[in-house]
């Protein structure tokens, strides 16, 4: 036993609060906060901290997660466990960079256009945007309107005549595809079809060699896109590309069109057909993008072992990211903070607190009792697909092949009826066994599941053959991924107790004589599909996501053919032409991916995709309905 963590809680935190009603309101929080354990407290500290506004949402590569790194190493020294990480130089500390993609900087981007009326200037990101689907560069052109740049289509529906060229003029073409009166697909059965990708709209303007692009959100299109600007990703070489609003558009077509026809006139000539139209007067855009790598950090400590074991290692760890201002991932939207209080300020308080519990533990072990080393590790940026872990295991700082166990924690904050999810016992031989007893002497209810518990970071290690125990709430809640996920619903006494258990589990596994051999887990579901990793072996699917797909070449992910519709996919809001880049966090490289992906789920689990739509990125969730 630690004197930092209590074994034998007062009454809940919930119950206390509601008891100080009652109370004077300058006396209700002093008097839950003197009656509950210290362990309780310190808990509500340091998530009250991590899930503040101050730290914005601890979004990767913004202020608030600097501070949330900062916070995570000042309590890491605190408990008086080393630097976790080994520089190429040889030099310990507490950060272990990794490289997270690049960010492009726009600057000098101007458009305007002089008309038969007089020059017309557009403000930038109001009414236009110099995008990344092109090139950098400075055009001074003509403007010729292309309609929806469409080869092909059905019903020999076409675009462009044969002869088009379009050497040294700008095209502007609309997005999307022919559209009806309701302003939905002509083609996709109230879904836009693979001719409305911008793969298919950019290689079919580009083969007419333009000198540039502008993109129109079309009017009266049923779709939320077209209220925004995008700046989207390469789709054309050699030629700069431009996105207008519809209002700002339309400005410019009455004041360009010889028969000064609006926006909608032009969208409703080219949902019948071939309109190629010649505007009047000369536009001047210009704009520049650089490129500059961005990098993330896992914060890492080190609690050195002895006697013998020093030289094996546990990991213990949780994701310290989460979504900002809902800027990737969010259930709802961007611009609203997304506190990730349950995910995972809650599982990083875990890891924090069990620095110091077991360091204390090591302390007053006896000096002959063999120990192995912990490292506990705050990932970054598992969000956007495991990045952090997934970097350390192929970077490893201390050999994976002598990492005897990993543990992951991922929302321990909102623990329902005292009911925790512990899977992987089956990724170690012998771990079942060794586990159950501490789970009979929880406080908890136990969800034991020998199965692999993927979609967080122990996946990563899972993946290299590390044995894993991954603890999560056995209850999932809606406000998963939302501004809703705040610390005044928290569970603060659940989340100690699960403190309480690990402790117990990973002090024992420390001591242990013999290292887990890891072993495929059994076939079989977790209580959170969404958080599972792959099928031991083939087995029938019991979920139907309905899509065909196809792989793309370089691993870059599986382009969807089809969506069924009424399927899995289709009440999801996934397209054709989307490209799934990963699946509950895993990258998709081929349909067998998906395929092992999908042998884990369940009717009713929801998992996140990742997709790029037109040249974004964004995340869908799909919950999955049974075959049928």
């Amino acid at each position: 036993m630690t004197p930092r963590l209590r074994w034998t809680l007062a009454v809940p935190f919930s119950m206390l609060l509601t008891s100080g009603l009652a109370m004077a309101e300058d006396d209700r929080v002093r008097e839950v906060l003197n009656e509950v354990p210290e362990d309780v407290r310190v808990f509500n500290e340091h998530v009250t901290v991590l899930a503040s506004p101050w730290m914005g949402g601890r979004l990767p590569g913004t202020k608030g997660m600097e501070y949330a790194k900062d916070y995570s190493e000042y309590w890491f020294k605190q408990a008086g466990v080393e630097p976790g990480h080994i520089t190429e130089d040889g030099e310990r500390t507490f950060r272990q960079p990794f490289p997270l993609g690049s960010d492009i900087e726009y600057s000098n981007e101007s458009l305007e256009f002089d008309t038969p009326k007089g020059t017309l200037s557009f403000d930038i990101n109001e009414d236009f945007m110099f995008t990344a689907m092109g090139e950098d560069g400075d055009i001074e052109a003509p403007v010729v309107f292309i309609g929806y740049s469409v080869d092909d289509g059905p019903d020999g529906y076409e675009s462009f005549a044969e002869d088009t060229d379009l050497t040294g003029k700008v095209a502007m073409m609309l997005r999307f595809e022919p559209m009806d009166e309701t302003g939905n697909s002509r083609w996709g059965n109230n879904r836009w079809s693979r001719k409305a990708g911008f793969a298919a709209k950019f290689n079919a303007v580009a083969k007419r060699n333009p000198a540039g692009i502008i993109l129109v959100n079309p009017p009266g299109a049923d779709d939320p896109r077209t209220n925004t600007l995008m700046r989207g990703s390469n789709m054309v070489d050699d030629i700069p590309v431009f996105m207008m609003s519809s209002d700002a558009a339309d400005e410019l077509v009455k004041s360009v069109d010889p028969e000064e026809r609006s926006l909608m006139d032009l969208r409703m000539l080219a949902d019948e057909g071939t309109t190629l139209i010649e505007f009047e007067g000369t536009m001047r855009g210009s704009g520049e993008m650089i490129e500059k790598p961005m990098f993330a950090e896992n914060v890492m400590a080190l609690l050195p072992g002895r006697g013998g074991l020093e030289d094996e290692y546990i990991v213990i760890g949780g994701h310290l990211d989460h979504l900002g201002n809902g800027d990737f991932g969010s259930r709802r939207g961007a611009g609203a903070l997304h506190p990730g209080a349950d995910d995972n300020a809650s599982g990083s308080v875990a890891v924090i607190m069990l620095a110091e519990s077991l360091k204390e533990a090591y302390d007053e072990a006896p000096e002959d009792q063999p120990l192995r080393s912990i490292l506990f590790a705050c990932f970054s940026a598992e969000e956007s697909g495991l990045n952090g872990s997934r970097f350390y295991v192929r970077n490893p700082t201390y050999p994976l092949e002598d990492t005897s166990l990993m543990i992951n924690f991922d929302m321990i904050g909102r623990i329902t009826n005292d009911r925790l999810s512990i899977s992987g016992t089956g990724t170690g031989e012998g771990m079942e066994e060794w586990a159950q007893p501490f789970y009979d002497a929880s406080e908890l209810e136990v969800v034991a599941s020998s199965a692999r518990g993927g979609g967080s970071d122990h996946a990563s290690f899972m993946q290299q053959g590390v044995p894993v125990l991954f603890g999560i709430i056995a209850d999932f809640h809606d406000d998963y991924h939302t501004p809703d996920d705040t610390v005044d619903k928290l569970n603060r006494s659940g989340a100690v107790k699960t403190i309480h258990l690990f402790h117990e589990l990973a002090f024992d596994a420390a001591k242990r004589p013999e290292k887990f051999e890891y072993q495929r887990a059994n076939s079989g579901g977790g209580e959170r599909g969404a958080r599972r990793q792959g099928p031991a072996r083939p087995r029938a699917l019991k979920v139907r996501l309905g899509i065909r797909s196809e792989a793309l070449p370089d691993d870059k992910g599986l382009r969807i053919v089809s969506v069924t519709k009424d399927s899995s996919a289709d009440k999801a809001g996934l397209l054709a032409g989307d490209v799934i880049k990963k699946w509950d966090k895993q990258p998709m490289t081929s349909r067998a991916d998906l395929v092992t992906q999908l042998a884990t789920l369940s009717p009713g689990d929801e998992v996140q995709a990742l997709v790029n739509r037109d040249g974004e990125e964004q995340v869908i969730f799909v919950k999955m309905q049974a075959p049928g």
